[in-house]
């Protein structure tokens, strides 16, 4: 079910699965999908909340809710509670809705929003998390990038270098480089030469852009690009 994921998505249920683990709950419920967010890409929450210390704060609050169990070994399947099944069945109608062809953080971010009588929900939105307000940023950022690349702005003509941040799948930490050619498009393959000469093949999951709208045309500045190694 998860193969429309990306590789950081896929992250955030493992680290939810793990935090319901440590928790001795049965199920991986709706705040530990909150919690796996924090885990592996914490600037999808700082974004709406705030700097601060979220993940400590926000774990202090849902351990309120629940009785703490002995930890549940990590070879013992948890399922999905039913609140937690319907915030990915969320996730994949809004990436739909943004016409975006994986589903990531963000989009799980956006079904604990959409999941309204859950705690998680009710957390978010006491903290002043909109929903109608993130959606409408995410499709606007997507929307200028599609002008700006409709126009042959920034990344898509060899003449115009722009910034690349590509994040590969073994670190969270993203290689920078200035690009001088297009950007590539989801399912494309690149190569990557390391330090010491060898070269990775790697498969683009998402691209993300970033646009500068401070001049006269909105042009594209940066691309982040998540990428997936073959093997």
């Amino acid at each position: 079910m998860f193969e429309l994921y990306t590789e950081r998505a896929r992250r955030t249920i493992f680290f939810a699965r793990y935090e319901a683990s440590t928790f001795g709950s049965p199920y991986i419920e709706a705040e530990f999908l909150l919690l796996g967010i924090l885990r592996e890409n914490k600037n999808v929450i700082v974004r709406w909340l705030g700097e601060g210390d979220w993940q400590n704060v926000l774990q202090k609050e849902i351990e309120k809710r629940f009785d703490i169990r002995p930890k549940t070994s990590t070879s013992v399947d948890l399922p999905l509670s039913n609140e937690a099944k319907r915030v990915l069945a969320y996730a994949a109608e809004e990436a739909e809705r943004l016409s975006h062809k994986f589903i990531g953080a963000e989009h799980l971010f956006l079904g604990l929003l959409r999941e309204t009588g859950s705690h998680v929900a009710k957390m978010l939105s006491g903290r002043g998390v909109d929903i109608r307000t993130v959606r409408e940023a995410y499709a606007k950022e997507g929307l200028e990038a599609d002008k700006a690349v409709s126009r042959g702005v920034g990344s898509i003509v060899a003449q115009h270098s722009f910034q690349v941040e590509i994040f590969l799948e073994e670190g969270s930490s993203p290689l920078t480089l200035i690009w001088r050619s297009r950007v590539p498009v989801v399912g494309e393959q690149i190569s990557v030469a390391r330090g010491d000469g060898e070269v990775t093949t790697y498969q683009v999951v998402t691209v993300e852009w970033r646009v500068d709208s401070r001049a006269e045309q909105h042009s594209l500045s940066k691309a982040l690009i998540h990428v997936q190694k073959l093997k």
